[in-house]
């Protein structure tokens, strides 16, 4: 279960390669020994993040998260909100209110309308829409990505502002843990934690410790040629 990109940059009439590796949690033996081999055959690291993710067990997601966080979810769950797969969601609904929330965050959005309806229609069982909704209203939402049979990444997600007293991310989390448990996918990919400078956010990354996640690593590395 091997996953990277690589990419070929040509600058300043040179070439540079770049190797950007899967998260560890992906294979900790083969990553350990790939990173040996970069280092060995003259490539260096460049980039090495700290990455989330949530190990899927034969418990429920809440017995896994701070009780703030349950706190939240239970919430929700009052509030009757209901949270899973939502195939219905249209591309341009989808696309809509992602960027509505990320620009009220100030957050510029990393995908485009074109690209979504490209991705689901061409990768229908891989590319997913999970929501979390109020009767007919969407609250929160996010696009995940069905690495393989074994992992699921959680690529971009967002909530209305309206609703953050809920939490309702955590439920979102928890929709999609559900669906790892009925799927056998044992690994939900949570990635890095970023602003919008590319810059570590630790109170991004707290929150998803709170919510049951481990930490791996993931790294570039890179080579002149």
């Amino acid at each position: 279960m091997l996953h990277f990109v690589i990419q070929w940059i040509k600058r300043d009439g040179g070439k540079k390669l770049l190797i950007k590796t899967a998260p560890s949690c992906y294979n900790p033996d083969s990553h350990c020994l790939l990173s040996q081999c970069y280092l060995n055959t003259g490539f260096r690291q460049i980039q090495a993040y700290l990455n989330s993710f949530i190990l899927i067990k034969k418990e429920s997601f809440v017995s896994g998260i701070e009780r703030a966080e349950q706190r939240r979810l239970r919430k929700s769950h009052e509030a009757g909100f209901r949270a899973g797969l939502a195939d219905d969601i249209s591309n341009e609904c989808a696309f809509q209110f992602l960027l509505k929330c990320r620009e009220r965050s100030g957050y510029k959005l990393s995908i485009n309308l074109a690209q979504i309806a490209e991705l689901r229609d061409k990768f229908a069982d891989r590319f997913l829409v999970f929501a979390v909704r109020e009767a007919s209203v969407i609250i929160a939402l996010t696009l995940a990505v069905k690495v393989n049979s074994h992992v699921l990444y959680n690529f971009l997600c967002a909530d209305l502002l309206e609703y953050r007293a809920y939490s309702p991310t955590v439920m979102l989390i928890e929709g999609l843990y559900n669906y790892c448990q009925q799927n056998g996918i044992d690994i939900l990919d949570l990635g890095i934690s970023l602003d919008q400078d590319g810059n570590f956010k630790p109170s991004l990354h707290r929150f998803k410790q709170n919510i049951g996640a481990q930490d791996c690593v993931k790294e570039t590395y890179e080579i002149l040629i």
